[in-house]
């Protein structure tokens, strides 16, 4: 049986003008990851990212906790790909489209947002809206068999024994996850409620075996608690 780790980026840099790289807090968030999943023995055949520059700093720091860990250097044997279609939804696009519908009359972008936790919260508000527009349209349609796709190739490369660590955004492990767990109607619903709550550098598990891919587990994130502590087991986790 083969297995797939679908990992959330470390958190970005909302409200900076430049979304699209990982926070001092994000850096950190991936190098814990990778540290955790060498502890545990899991030891990725390959690690896919999609081809935003966050995703991509969080497989490095991936790489570099697995390597930090293993003593043995096995991590300097896996394989590191680029898939596009494991990025993520242009936000900014799915904002606009419900503007032009006339949905909404907010401007906010994930590069022009405040930095604060109300900026954040306001904008999150605003994307809610806009994704169930969005989710009507063309555009969804082909996302969303992008992500399928995507997860299937990964299936079929994750043979028995084999490992593939996808890092990839909210949304479209989101959708991934809600593919493998609800029934067709309810995919859309599923979708809109985990990216809400997926910790940056939350993972998703997925088996392969003969029957297909089964979720075992979503939105893991308890390797940012130990490393926290006892005292602030929240302080490392992050939804943005």
């Amino acid at each position: 049986m083969g297995s797939i780790h679908l990992v959330r980026h470390g958190q970005a840099s909302f409200g900076s003008g430049d979304y699209d790289r990982l926070s001092e807090t994000g850096h950190l968030q991936a190098r814990l990851a990778g540290e955790d999943m060498a502890g545990r023995g899991l030891r990725p055949d390959v690690i896919i990212h999609g081809g935003l520059r966050r995703q991509r700093e969080t497989a490095e720091g991936l790489l570099a906790g697995l390597r930090a860990h293993d003593d043995r250097d096995a991590a300097e044997d896996v394989a590191v790909e680029v898939d596009e279609r494991w990025a993520e939804y242009d936000a900014d696009a799915v904002l606009e489209a419900a503007r032009v519908a006339g949905l909404t009359t907010e401007h906010g972008t994930l590069d022009s947002a405040g930095a604060s936790d109300e900026a954040k919260q306001a904008f999150q508000r605003q994307l809610d809206a806009a994704l169930g527009h969005w989710a009507g349209l063309e555009a969804f349609a082909g996302y969303r068999r992008d992500a399928d796709d995507a997860l299937a190739d990964a299936a079929a490369r994750s043979g028995t024994g084999r490992t593939t660590v996808v890092v990839s955004s909210a949304g479209t492990i989101s959708l991934a996850v809600a593919g493998l767990l609800a029934d067709p109607e309810g995919v859309v619903g599923l979708w809109t409620r985990l990216q809400r709550v997926t910790v940056n550098t939350g993972t998703a598990r997925v088996v392969v075996g003969r029957g297909g891919m089964t979720c075992i587990a979503v939105n893991e994130h308890q390797h940012l608690e130990r490393a926290a502590g006892p005292d602030d087991p929240r302080r490392l986790v992050t939804l943005r």
